[in-house]
């Protein structure tokens, strides 16, 4: 078991420069193309794409595919292709997310849809997502193509299972897992995967690395439910209670339902059914921290945490394995 404790030994933003570190060149090269793909789309598209790709991301997901690739057979290349192909189906997700929770600000400046309304940045959005597909277009393997097409179905998946339980408070935690595991966690397995592929690695360490970034999206995303309560948040770059504004059941409400009494089962609807005329946004959040449901909820994400550090220490280059095991347990501390 890796050491829990020593997610509070560095913070992650530290454990994340650090890791970056060994694959500067990777990242480096994964921005050059990027920068190229937006700069030679067709006029009116161009100057969109690179006015979004200003606003740089912590880039989590292509520092996790190069870590991993870089842990076998080195392909600088190859990785910054597949890189650019996560990066570029992450931000085509986050366009189409911002339309459907109508968030008007992300890393501090107006959304796509905020900028140039509904209809440009559905179109946006799709090319992204094309042109994510045409950076491994040509990787030597077919495999790539088809573990990046697969996290493009389940991010779709998830986000219209999440949109169907909408308001459902009978959600269950299994149901939860399950509609996270497509709308986050497919794009950083696929990130763990396609590092693996282009490593070297063989089908069974394959498994192991998807299962790795799985478990570290889940609980990424719990990391998040929390956030947008305020739970450990710090300089959050978005609106707080937005899910519970937008409806949507997260994990710590699902845990407050799974031990609530009826009456503050009655209550808690009420308040969640009337959100959008009564603000109760505060009262929620002082039942969830009552009832340990946030508590819970960090349990949970610690868990998962655990788990994908522990498959980390098995890569065969130690240093990689030390950096991305401190960037898994750091991650429970993040602020934004």
């Amino acid at each position: 078991m890796s050491d829990l404790s020593s997610s509070a030994k560095q913070s992650f933003k530290s454990a994340l420069v650090s890791a970056k570190q060994i694959v500067t060149s990777e990242l480096e090269l994964t921005e050059s193309l990027m920068m190229q793909m937006a700069s030679e789309a067709p006029p009116g598209i161009a100057e969109r794409l690179q006015h979004i790709m200003r606003r740089k991301g912590k880039r989590i997901r292509s520092t996790l595919l190069s870590l991993v690739a870089s842990s076998g057979k080195k392909d600088l290349e190859r990785t910054a292709h597949a890189c650019a192909g996560i990066e570029l189906l992450h931000l085509a997700s986050l366009v189409h997310d911002d339309i459907i929770d109508k968030t008007d600000i992300r890393r501090g400046v107006k959304t796509a849809h905020e900028e140039w309304g509904n209809q440009i940045a559905v179109l946006i959005g799709d090319y992204l997502l094309s042109q994510a597909m045409r950076c491994v277009l040509s990787d030597p393997d077919k495999r790539t193509l088809e573990i990046l097409s697969q996290a493009a179905n389940n991010l779709i998946v998830g986000e219209i299972q999440e949109l169907d339980n909408s308001g459902n408070l009978n959600l269950t935690r299994e149901k939860y897992l399950n509609i996270i595991h497509g709308k986050t966690a497919a794009l950083s397995a696929a990130a763990a995967e396609i590092g693996a592929l282009i490593a070297g690695f063989n089908e069974e360490q394959m498994a192991k690395c998807a299962k790795m970034g799985a478990d570290f999206g889940i609980a990424f995303q719990i990391i998040d439910d929390l956030l947008d309560y305020g739970y450990g948040a710090k300089d959050l770059d978005k609106a707080k209670f937005t899910d519970i504004g937008n409806g949507l059941v997260t994990l710590p409400l699902i845990f407050f339902l799974e031990n609530a009494e009826e009456n503050e089962k009655e209550v808690m609807q009420n308040w969640i059914k009337n959100i959008q005329q009564e603000n109760h946004s505060e009262d929620i959040l002082r039942k969830l921290e009552e009832s340990k449901a946030l508590e819970q909820t960090k349990n949970m994400a610690l868990e998962f945490l655990d788990s994908a550090a522990n498959i980390a220490e098995e890569l065969p280059d130690s240093t990689i394995s030390e950096r991305l095991a401190a960037v898994f347990l750091s991650m429970a501390e993040r602020g934004n």
